[in-house]
């Protein structure tokens, strides 16, 4: 299997095993499709719904994108796949928020290496990751945030 054809599987995987997390809890939830879509997938109560970023990995960090995560509400799920096909993915649910936050010291420390070693602000899109490790305390299985977006509290 190519890299990137190993790339679109563990992506799709993942999708359908937030998709599915979501139904054994109760909450309708359906996958979209494309390339360019606003959401992965939907989760569902009545009338009200809540669009989910899915990411997947089976490495140690994930790829978020080439920008900071906006500061808003919006929830995130990063799902982890071992290696090992024989034990269980994680959830790490995190608002787009709360993912921000975790990220911008980091981010605020490139940026002045680079400044002070180019003299300048870096100006380009760069690619935003996150490690596992920031994120196993509080948003391991946090799916209460799910649930509190489509007011199932």
């Amino acid at each position: 299997m190519s890299k990137q054809l190993h790339k679109h599987t563990i992506g799709l995987a993942g999708e359908f095993l937030v998709a599915g997390e979501l139904l054994r809890r109760g909450i309708m939830a359906a996958v979209t499709y494309g390339n360019a879509k606003k959401a992965d997938v939907i989760g569902i109560n009545g009338t009200t719904a809540v669009s989910l970023e899915v990411k997947s990995t089976a490495q140690s960090k994930w790829v978020l994108g080439s920008e900071l995560p906006a500061d808003n509400s919006s929830i995130w799920i990063l799902v982890h796949l071992p290696e090992n096909e024989f034990e269980s993915p994680e959830y790490f649910v995190i608002t787009s928020a709360e993912l921000r936050k975790l990220l911008l010291p980091q981010h605020e420390a490139y940026n002045a290496k680079y400044r002070e070693k180019h003299g300048k602000d870096f100006s380009s899109k760069g690619v935003v990751t996150i490690q596992r490790k920031l994120l196993i305390d509080g948003y391991l299985g946090a799916w209460e945030k799910v649930r509190a977006a489509l007011k199932l509290m």
